[in-house]
C-alpha cells in the first residue's frame, strides 16, 4: 500500500489558518483518515499532542519524509462539528474555484476574546406587531405535515415553498422548526437582509424565546463568536442572520431554511463566490438535515429544479383567513408627459397618496436608487462628473455633495463645468432624496421617513426606522429595495413604485428576472392586514413582460416567458456561466493577462473537442475601473459540467502576482 500523507490544520478555531502542516497517515489509519476529519497529531518541539484538521490527503510528501512526523490517532468524536465545516469548506472549494484557505475562512469561526460582554437588545427594540397565534390554513397544515412525514422517515429533502405574499410562510417555517426541535434537533434560519431580522427574531422569540440566537454584519466577531459557541454547545435552538449564519457549528443541526430565497444577497461576491442556496442544500447532505427555500418569487433556477423533481415544490396561493391580494394598477408614464405632468409622481398616485392620507392610513414609494440625482452632468457641453477612481458618474446626495456608490469617493458639486466652465450645470435623474423632497413639497402636512444605504449606515438605524413607521410615527415611507423585502405593516394599504423601469435595462441577463421580483415582493407590502391595499406601478414600458406579469402577479406566466429567453440564449439554468474576472492596477497587465488567459481557455476547448462550451471576450468590465482597479472579462458558457469544470481547473492554475482572478460559476448580477 503506497504511503499517503495529510495537510492538516492545527486549532483552525485560532485563526491559525495561513498554514498547513504535514504529517504521514499511518497504516492502520489510511482507510479511515479523510478530508474534514479531526485527528490528533504530535505539534511542536515536545510530544505536546493537539487536534488538527484534516484538509487534503496526498500521494506526495511536501518535505523530507524523514522530518515528518505520525499521525497520533482519531478523537472518539472523530468527525467534529469542525469536521463537517471542512468537508463543507472543501465541496466550496471545488464547486465554485478558490484556495482552500480562503473557503476555510468563510466557513470557520474566527475565536476572538470577548473583552466586554455586550448587552443583549432589548424586547422592545425588535420591530414586530403582537398577533395571536393563528390556527393553521389547511394547506399550511398540509406541508407541515408532509415535512414531519418525511423528517420521522429521515427522508432529509429541499423543499421549495412557493407562497404568494401574505400566504403564512413564517409560520410553516415555525411549526416545521417545532418538530425538529422536538426531536433535539436545532434549525438555522437565513434572511437576505439585517433590516429583516428585527421583524423575524421577535416572531421567533415569541415561540422560542431566549433559545433564539441572532448573527448579523454589525455585531463585532467577538459577539458572533460568542453565539456560534453557545449553538455548537447546544444552548440555543435556533440560529437567524444573514449569509454567514449558515456557517454556525450548531451542534445537531436538522433543518435550514432561506427566506426570500431568490434574493442576490445569498450570493457572495468575494471568493468563494458561493451561493448559500446550493451550499445549504450541501451542508444539510453532510449532516442529514432538510432545507426549506421559501419566496413569492422564487428563483427561476430554483423553480426549474422544483419542476425538474429534484425539489419538492410546495405552494401557498392564498392568504389565510381569505384576506385578497393587493389590487395593482400601472400607469404610463409616457402619457402623463404628453398631458403635461413633468413631475415624478402620476396624476393618478398623487391622488391615491391624498386619500390615504386622510383616512390615517400608511404608504411605501419604492425607487431602486438612492441619492437625490443619479449623476451631474453640463447643459452646455454634456460633460458628466465622474469619480476620479472609477469608471462611474458621481451621484447627488442633497444640494451640493457628489457620491461614488462604489469606493465611497465624495467631493463638492462644481458650480461650473470642469470641461467648458459653463454655469449650466445640474444634477439629472432621480434617487430617493428627490422623491422624499418631491413628497415633502406636494403634502407638507405628511410625515415622511427614508430608508436606504445613506439613513442605515449607523449601528441601530435599520431598527429605529422601522419601529417609528410601526408606531406610526411616519404616514410615507420612502426608500430602496430594502423597504419591499419581507416587511409586514398592517397599516399600509398603498404602495407605489416610483419608476419600475431602472432595472428593467441592466447589462444583465436576469434583469427582468430583477424587475419583477422586486415589483412582486413591493406590491406585497400592501394589504397585510384587514384593510385592502393597492399597488402602483410607474413605468415607460407598460408592455414588458416583466411588468405585465408582476401587475397580474402571474409568477407561472413570468417563468415561462423567462425560461423561453433563457434557452434561445443558453444561459442559466439552462447552461452554466462562469465569469473570469481579471483586476489590477497596471491597465497594460490587466488587458495583456485576459487575451492570455482567452487564448489559453480557447485552446483547451479546442484540444478537448468541448462541443457545449464556448469562451467569450475577453472585455471590460460594465464598470471598467473600480478605485484605481482596472477591470476585465471572460465568460464561459457551457452545457456541460464535466467540461466546465476542466476549465475551471485550467483557470486555478494562474497565480499572478499583479493580477487578481476571480471565478463566478453562474453569477447572480454581471460585473
Amino acid at each position: 500500500m503506497s504511503q499517503k500523507y495529510a495537510d492538516i490544520i492545527i486549532d483552525i478555531s485560532h485563526e491559525a489558518v495561513d498554514r498547513t502542516y504535514q504529517y504521514i497517515i499511518p497504516e492502520d489509519l489510511i482507510d479511515v483518515v479523510e478530508i474534514g476529519m479531526q485527528v490528533s497529531v504530535p505539534f511542536g518541539n515536545g510530544t505536546r499532542q493537539r487536534k488538527g484538521y484534516v484538509i487534503n490527503i496526498t500521494d506526495i510528501p511536501s518535505y523530507d519524509v524523514d522530518k515528518l512526523k505520525n499521525i497520533a490517532g482519531i478523537p472518539t468524536k472523530s468527525l467534529a462539528i469542525e469536521g463537517k465545516l471542512i468537508k463543507l469548506a472543501a465541496w466550496m472549494r471545488e464547486k465554485y474555484g478558490s484556495t482552500m484557505i480562503n473557503a476555510l475562512k468563510t466557513v470557520m469561526p474566527v475565536k476572538q476574546q470577548v473583552r466586554k460582554v455586550a448587552t443583549r437588545a432589548a424586547e422592545s427594540e425588535y420591530v414586530i406587531e403582537k398577533a395571536p397565534v393563528q390556527q393553521l390554513s389547511n394547506m399550511q397544515q398540509a406541508l407541515v405535515d408532509e415535512f414531519e412525514a418525511d423528517y420521522n422517515a429521515r427522508q432529509y429533502n429541499t423543499y421549495l415553498l412557493h407562497g404568494i405574499t401574505g400566504s403564512g410562510k413564517t409560520e410553516v417555517y415555525i411549526e416545521c422548526i417545532k418538530k425538529v426541535i422536538l426531536d433535539g434537533k436545532q434549525a438555522i434560519v437565513l434572511i437576505p437582509e439585517i433590516a429583516l431580522t428585527y421583524q423575524n427574531v421577535a416572531r421567533f422569540k415569541q415561540h422560542f424565546g431566549d433559545r433564539v440566537a441572532v448573527i448579523n454584519s454589525k455585531q463585532s466577531k467577538g459577539e458572533k463568536y460568542r453565539e456560534f459557541m453557545k449553538a455548537k454547545d447546544g444552548e440555543i435552538d435556533v440560529v437567524i442572520g444573514p449569509r454567514s449564519a449558515l456557517f454556525t457549528p450548531c451542534k445537531n443541526l436538522g433543518l435550514i431554511i432561506i427566506d426570500e430565497e431568490h434574493d442576490n444577497a445569498y450570493k457572495s461576491e468575494q471568493a468563494p463566490s458561493y451561493h448559500a442556496r446550493e451550499t445549504a442544500i450541501e451542508r444539510g447532505r453532510l449532516e442529514g438535515a432538510s432545507i426549506i427555500l421559501g419566496s413569492a418569487t422564487p428563483t427561476i433556477e430554483s423553480y426549474c429544479q422544483a419542476k425538474l423533481g429534484t425539489y419538492r415544490l410546495w405552494e401557498l396561493n392564498e392568504r389565510p383567513e381569505g384576506s385578497e391580494l393587493s389590487t395593482v394598477s400601472v400607469v404610463d408614464m409616457r402619457q402623463e408627459l404628453r398631458i403635461g405632468n413633468r413631475t415624478i409622481i402620476s396624476k393618478e398616485l398623487h391622488d391615491l397618496i391624498e386619500d390615504r392620507l386622510n383616512k390615517k392610513e400608511q404608504i411605501m414609494l419604492f425607487i431602486n436608487r438612492r441619492g437625490y440625482n443619479t449623476f451631474v452632468s453640463c447643459r452646455e457641453c454634456g460633460e458628466v462628473v465622474k469619480c476620479p477612481k472609477c469608471d462611474v458618474s458621481l451621484s447627488l446626495h442633497g444640494t451640493s455633495q457628489m457620491m461614488c456608490h462604489y469606493c465611497g469617493h465624495t467631493e463638492t458639486k462644481p458650480s461650473a463645468c470642469p470641461k467648458c466652465k459653463s454655469k449650466l450645470i445640474g444634477g439629472f435623474g432621480t434617487g430617493t432624496e428627490k422623491v422624499e423632497e418631491a413628497i415633502n413639497n406636494m403634502f407638507p402636512q405628511a410625515r415622511t421617513i427614508r430608508m436606504d444605504k445613506d439613513t442605515t449606515a449607523k449601528k441601530g438605524a435599520y431598527s429605529q426606522i422601522l419601529t417609528d413607521f410601526l408606531n406610526h410615527k411616519a404616514d410615507i415611507m420612502i426608500g430602496t429595495q430594502m423597504i419591499v423585502k419581507g416587511h409586514d405593516f398592517s397599516n399600509v394599504t398603498l404602495v407605489g413604485v416610483i419608476l419600475a423601469d431602472m432595472s428593467l435595462f441592466a447589462s444583465d441577463y436576469r434583469s427582468g428576472e430583477l424587475t419583477f421580483d422586486l415589483l412582486t415582493q413591493a406590491a406585497g407590502r400592501a394589504g397585510r392586514g384587514d384593510k385592502s391595499g393597492h399597488v402602483l406601478i410607474q413605468t415607460y414600458q407598460p408592455e414588458h413582460y416583466a411588468i405585465m406579469s408582476a401587475s397580474n402577479q402571474d409568477y407561472a406566466g413570468f417563468y415561462d416567458m423567462e425560461m423561453a429567453y433563457r434557452r434561445l440564449l443558453k444561459y442559466p439554468p439552462v447552461h452554466n456561466l462562469m465569469v473570469v474576472l481579471m483586476e489590477s492596477e497596471k491597465e497594460d497587465l490587466v488587458v495583456q493577462t485576459s487575451k492570455n488567459i482567452f487564448g489559453d481557455v480557447s485552446q483547451l476547448i479546442k484540444e478537448k473537442a468541448m462541443k457545449s462550451t464556448r469562451a467569450i471576450g475577453p472585455s471590460y468590465a460594465t464598470i471598467s475601473r473600480i478605485n484605481n482597479v482596472y477591470r476585465r472579462l471572460i465568460y464561459i458558457k457551457s452545457g456541460d459540467e464535466h467540461e466546465l469544470k476542466a476549465v475551471k481547473n485550467k483557470l486555478e492554475e494562474y497565480r499572478l502576482e499583479d493580477v487578481g482572478i476571480t471565478l463566478d460559476v453562474n453569477p447572480v448580477r454581471m460585473y
